[in-house]
């Protein structure tokens, strides 16, 4: 006997709910629109008209969303800003309503969107903690016992009885974020609210995360730190204009959007300089002057006048594959000859942490006499081993006076010039080291 219509449709009901029971968190096809009006008066002309008359634009914060978050899972939202991630969260937390679309959250939510949302500025530290608690369903009694690791974890030991109006911003973002987390949620839903803490607090605040997901618990949180949801969420979600640009594995989305970002701004850069009617030849100087964070000194007795930094295929970039090789060609003029001079390349991280140094001179010995005029020299990276991140260069160039003068540099160009490093591989620290692990035989290790 074959099945009818009206089976059909129960049987696909029950399907899709056992598969959305199975997810913490179930987003589907999820849309937010709203109306957006030049002026306040538009909306009452509207009213008054009974819709006769448009005076709105509609502006979909969301379109079409589908996320499915499973337990014990750590999903980070990343995007540009107005790509609607907050808006996602809200909708998630049950703060905003969706145009159209489902969402199912299973468990105890608790959500740190706006710093300090749902505290009175009149109450004190303890009172706004004990209120948050209630909020969430627990007795005063409940909220008390817990009030003393709360505080401890805040450390706001001696602030905890002043009005949280007085707080400072990382005060106020310790206190949301400890008591957030000492209420047992199923599901802990941050907004960026870690950025305004210093690194201690973000680093203890990552750890109860991490401890909360290894538990069973599911975390969901914007960042806009790539490195952060590289190392701490399995995947990813990438809105780009309230869709859903990528969604998948955290290392992959994160160098796909890293990149995405990178040919953004050097689109933008190439407008900014074809606007202002340049030529051709003077595109790159302007795109680096542009990103110009540095400064320049020296006596100019040699003078860089042109850096590349170029891949395998010998083309022109600054955005690399960890591991891929780099060549970095660095021209000058010269109003003398000089026989034995240094040239040396610094690297920083965007954060101005010292990654490393090479020069001619004592890591790399090798002679490059200068003649008067205009000449070239290249520094070859087999592999540029260096993680996800913002890198800026520093170029060095020094005469010699029986020795080379480090007191009197002949050019000196202090992170002046910003590169991109995108990775699919775990890093840890500074750099990728060249190593590999192999087991050893007893024997062999003890003699060792």
């Amino acid at each position: 006997m074959g099945w009818t219509g009206t089976d059909r449709s129960a049987v696909i009901r029950r399907i899709r709910l056992i598969r959305v029971l199975s997810f913490m968190i179930s987003v589907q096809q999820v849309s937010k629109l709203y109306r957006i009006y030049e002026q306040p008066s538009d909306r009452l002309k509207e009213i008054l008209l009974r819709g006769r008359r448009k005076y709105h634009r509609d502006f979909w914060a969301l379109e079409g969303v589908d996320l499915e978050v499973r337990t014990g899972e750590a999903v980070g939202v990343i995007g540009r800003n107005g790509a609607g991630k907050t808006t996602l969260l809200q909708i998630i937390a049950g703060i905003l309503r969706p145009t159209a679309g489902e969402v199912r959250v299973e468990g105890r939510v608790t959500a740190l969107l706006e710093l300090g949302s749902g505290f009175n500025p009149e109450y004190t530290g303890r009172e706004n903690i004990v209120m948050s608690g209630q909020i969430l369903g627990f007795s005063e009694e409940e909220m008390r016992r817990r009030l003393e690791v709360i505080v401890q974890f805040a450390e706001l030991e001696g602030f905890v009885e002043q009005p949280v109006k007085t707080y400072s911003t990382g005060m106020l973002m310790r206190l949301a974020f400890a008591a957030a987390i000492h209420v047992d949620p199923d599901v802990l839903i941050v907004d960026e609210a870690l950025s305004v803490g210093d690194v201690y607090f973000q680093r203890k605040s990552l750890d109860r995360m991490d401890y909360f997901r290894k538990a069973g618990k599911t975390v969901l949180f914007v960042s806009h730190d790539p490195h952060l949801v590289q190392r701490f969420c399995a995947r990813a979600l990438w809105l780009e204009a309230g869709k859903v640009a990528m969604w998948g594995e955290a290392r992959e989305v994160v160098t796909a959007y890293q990149a995405f970002c990178a040919r953004l701004e050097d689109q933008w850069l190439h407008e900014v300089a074809t606007r202002g009617g340049l030529r051709s030849a003077e595109h790159e100087e302007v795109l680096r002057e542009l990103q110009l964070t540095g400064a320049r000194w020296g006596n100019r007795r040699i003078r860089f006048t042109a850096i590349e930094m170029l891949d395998a295929r010998g083309g022109a970039t600054w955005i690399f594959r960890t591991g891929e090789p780099a060549t970095i060609r660095l021209r000058y003029e010269a109003d003398a000859d000089y026989e034995r001079p240094v040239f040396a390349v610094d690297i920083h991280r965007f954060d101005g942490v010292f990654v490393g140094s090479i020069n001619n001179y004592d890591t790399h010995p090798t002679p490059l006499p200068v003649r008067r005029g205009e000449g070239a020299v290249e520094l070859r990276l087999p592999r540029l081993e260096l993680p996800f991140n913002s890198y800026f260069l520093t170029l060095k160039a020094y005469t010699e006076n029986g020795a080379p003068d480090w007191k009197d540099p002949a050019d000196i160009h202090n992170q002046m010039y910003q590169f991109d490093v995108v990775t699919d591989r775990v890093i840890h620290g500074l750099m990728r080291f060249d190593a590999e692990w192999q087991a050893a035989e007893p024997a062999a290790a003890s003699r060792g």
